[in-house]
């Protein structure tokens, strides 16, 4: 295994070399799973014919220019959806995470199938429950590394994997506007902090060298798995001042996006294997944040202070908050011309 934790490296593995080290290092139960090898974007084994055909697609008919803004409509209903679902439990506890996941794959498959994968509205009913276990429990096991990743001498007797991928075969059953959202700076400033200081992906996804290749000095061998450290190249005190401090106004007059184009900041990765989906993310992530903000004001359980919030995080291959954040929504008194 090899890390990239600098800006420099990382721009040696993904763009100098971007080619040879464009290969997916997958968790060795992604290949006990019938048919899929060459069914994602994201988790396709190399850049084959296959993989090129889904990106044309994905890059033409679902993450173009002209598709985000024909989907337009489809964020925003989603996203009423879950003001509506709010407003009519005002002063309740929200636990704000499964909300978000939730809306965010209403919006992703009704704009692919034309139709809801969760009902926001149903969130106490064990229907949804039972999804959102599903769900969390195929991104965990078709992503996490076991044993025989690290020692593959092991592969004959790796039945912890062919279990897992058992299991998961077994189981598969206007008053706000993104013109108006665009034009929001610091809004948008504090969008790109938050990616910065706590990157999705903190490792990126495992990308695995095609072929034998130096990179400063050191021999990559071929199949070497190829890790990108984008959180500590996002916290490196070099590039960033003030580091670990929220402070979304040294975005201000920068030209660094989420684009992958500066090293220093990678939370979509970047090259060859850059997250596809990853302008329609932002756009994703705009409209809800945007909106539960405009609808509502918020406050923590029982009065307690907002300073007080527990901020650590837990890490399996995305980066997520060590306990929910539960909210209460207080709709807001808007004003009207």
């Amino acid at each position: 295994m090899v890390v990239a934790s600098s800006p420099d490296i990382a721009k040696e593995f993904c763009k100098t070399h971007d080619r040879i080290f464009s290969g997916r290092h997958l968790p060795s139960v992604y290949h006990n799973l019938p048919g899929i090898m060459n069914s994602s974007i994201v988790l396709s084994p190399d850049c084959s014919k296959s993989w090129k055909l889904l990106r044309s697609i994905g890059q033409n008919c679902v993450f173009s220019s002209k598709a985000m803004e024909s989907n337009a409509w489809i964020r925003k209903a989603k996203v009423m959806d879950l003001v509506s679902h709010l407003q009519t439990n005002e002063g309740k506890v929200a636990n704000l995470e499964d909300m978000m996941f939730a809306t965010l794959a209403n919006i992703i498959s009704t704009a692919l199938t034309s139709r809801n994968l969760f009902d926001i509205h149903g969130q106490e009913n064990n229907e949804y429950k039972d999804m959102m276990a599903l769900v969390n429990e195929v991104i965990e096991k078709t992503t996490t590394l076991g044993l025989v990743d690290f020692l593959p001498i092991l592969k004959g007797i790796d039945f912890w994997s062919k279990k897992k991928a058992i299991d998961i075969t077994s189981r598969q059953g206007d008053e706000l506007g993104e013109t108006l959202l665009s034009q929001c700076h610091y809004f948008q400033a504090c969008i790109k902090e938050t990616l910065r200081l706590h990157v999705p992906a903190p490792m990126l996804v495992p990308h695995r060298a095609l072929e034998t290749c130096k990179v400063n000095n050191y021999l990559i061998p071929k199949d070497s798995m190829v890790l990108v450290n984008a959180w500590a190249i996002a916290q490196d005190p070099n590039y960033w001042e003030e580091a670990t401090s929220f402070k979304p106004e040294r975005f201000f007059d920068s030209k660094i996006g989420y684009r992958g184009t500066h090293f220093e900041y990678l939370p979509f990765g970047t090259g060859l294997r850059m997250c596809p989906g990853s302008a329609v993310a932002f756009k994703n992530i705009q409209m809800l944040v945007g909106s539960l903000l405009h609808y509502f004001d918020w406050s923590l359980p029982n009065g307690a202070d907002p300073t007080t919030i527990d901020t650590n995080e837990k890490y399996f291959t995305t980066l997520k908050k060590e306990k929910p954040l539960l909210l209460i929504p207080k709709l807001r008194k808007l004003n009207t011309v």
